[in-house]
């Protein structure tokens, strides 16, 4: 089951005022993985310039939770924040430094972007439990909430991006992956790209089908 862009929207209607409302929205339109958002540092995104590097994750041994290095070189790439993303994020940011301030010297300065309000650590699972309990309160289809991967290839893609764009965003080790993992989801957004793009020919009206003048 993948969203398609409006309820991906409905979603983020729904999680707005949450405090992890920014990670549903970087995970779901920059494809990062759960472990990877939970893991980002705030010295690896460049909110001027709009570039993030999920350069560390988070993960779980059994219930404990780690940072590691990402599972593949190629995860640790750059790639580009669009002005959204940097609003949301300059908003969370806010945020997080009134509750620095509200915890004084209890405040934890672990620099993770997404934590708990001490500034501690998140655990994983804390997402996806805060996911789940949004989504129940919706008429949304159900998913997880690493399909918000999925939807973040389908906005790249129906954006005007190929293939090669969605490993890149993604941080495939290799295009074959892409491929493998998303050819049957994209089909019928090519054919929407194809559409807007043929209506992009200027035609005067006795040079168009037949059909089209009907």
């Amino acid at each position: 089951m993948v969203w398609t862009p409006q309820q991906f929207g409905a979603f983020l209607d729904a999680s707005e005022g949450d405090r992890l409302y920014a990670i549903f929205h970087l995970m779901g339109t920059r494809g990062l993985r759960r472990g990877e958002a939970v893991g980002q540092d705030w010295h690896e995104i460049d909110l001027v310039a709009g570039l993030i590097t999920p350069a560390k994750e988070i993960v779980v041994d059994g219930w404990d939770p780690y940072e590691s290095e990402p599972k593949t070189d190629g995860s640790a790439n750059t790639i580009a924040l669009d002005s959204m993303n940097i609003t949301v994020l300059r908003d969370h940011k806010a945020r997080q430094d009134k509750e620095r301030a509200d915890w004084g010297g209890a405040w934890q300065a672990t620099g993770k972007v997404f934590t708990k309000e001490d500034g501690s650590w998140l655990h994983p699972e804390t997402v996806s439990e805060t996911f789940r309990r949004i989504l129940a309160t919706t008429d949304l289809p159900p998913i997880t909430l690493r399909d918000l991967r999925h939807v973040a290839a389908t906005l790249t893609h129906g954006g005007g991006g190929d293939i090669h764009t969605v490993k890149e965003t993604l941080r495939h080790s290799t295009i074959t992956l892409t491929s493998d993992t998303y050819t049957s989801l994209l089909p019928e957004l090519d054919r929407e790209i194809a559409e807007k793009a043929a209506k992009l020919i200027p035609r005067a009206s006795s040079a168009a089908p037949h059909s089209a003048r009907q």
